[in-house]
């Protein structure tokens, strides 16, 4: 099990990775409450501390519904590493929502394809046919 001074979490609770972080679904040590924790890892300090402590500061103003929220900026109690504290979301990454809905999407594009095309190719014989000039 990982900590912060407000926030636990374990490493099998993995709910995707990065080139510089991973995320764990964690929970409030008060409360209970589930949130995201994302781990920075050793590839994430190539860049300048007060960099990322300015982009963390950003993040935290951030407030939007189509954002996921910033709660916290704390240290993990053994590695110090930093570790962001987010609003968790229970249906997955945008990407893996996306996934789905372009699944979805090129299925019916599909079947719009086949159904579509007697009828696109009735009304190109309809009006390359021989008949009265309209």
């Amino acid at each position: 099990m990982q900590s912060t001074t407000n926030y636990l979490w374990l490493i099998s609770d993995l709910l995707g990775q990065g080139a510089t972080a991973n995320v764990y679904r964690g929970r409030h040590k008060k409360t209970g409450d589930l949130y995201a924790v994302k781990v920075f890892n050793n590839l994430s300090f190539l860049r300048p501390l007060d960099v990322q402590m300015r982009e963390f500061e950003v993040l935290k103003k951030l407030n939007h519904k189509n954002i996921v929220k910033l709660f916290a900026v704390e240290e993990e109690t053994n590695a110090r590493h930093k570790v962001l504290v987010m609003e968790y979301c229970p249906c997955g990454s945008l990407y893996t929502e996306m996934e789905g809905v372009m699944k979805e999407l090129a299925e019916n594009n599909h079947f719009l394809e086949r159904s579509a095309s007697p009828c696109v190719t009735g009304s190109v014989w309809v009006r390359t046919g021989s008949g009265p000039d309209l």
